[in-house]
C-alpha cells in the first residue's frame, strides 16, 4: 500500500471513499476498535488534501470530536502541534480535523 504522502488528489479521494465504506461496515458490525483505526486513517488522508498554510500558529481551532478549543503552536507536515485550552501538555493533531474557531490575542 502506498503512503498518503505519495498519492495525488484523485488517489486520496478514492482512498477516503474506500476507508469510509470500511468504516461503515465496521460500524454495522459493531467493531469499535476497527472503527477507531479507520477514523484515524481517514483523518490522516483528509489532512493530505488540505493546504497546511490554512492552519495558522497562534490561533484556536475546533477539533472534530471535541468541545475544547485547540491552540496551534506550530505545524510539522500535516500535523498541528499545540495544546487543548486549559491544559499544558503539547499534543499533535492531524490538520484534517481542525476547523477555524477564533484568533488568539
Amino acid at each position: 500500500m502506498r503512503l498518503f504522502s505519495e498519492m495525488n488528489e484523485e488517489e486520496l479521494r478514492r482512498e477516503i471513499g474506500r476507508l469510509e465504506e470500511e468504516w461503515k461496515r465496521a460500524q454495522r458490525k459493531g467493531l469499535l476498535s476497527e472503527q477507531e483505526i479507520l477514523r484515524q486513517r481517514l483523518n490522516m488522508a483528509k489532512s493530505y488534501l488540505m493546504d497546511p498554510h490554512q492552519i495558522k500558529p497562534g490561533r484556536r481551532y475546533k477539533a472534530e470530536g471535541s468541545d475544547k478549543p485547540f491552540l496551534v503552536e506550530y505545524l510539522r507536515g500535516v500535523m498541528a502541534w499545540g495544546h487543548w485550552e486549559g491544559e499544558a501538555e503539547s499534543v499533535a493533531l492531524p490538520i484534517g480535523i481542525l476547523k477555524p474557531d477564533e484568533p488568539v490575542d
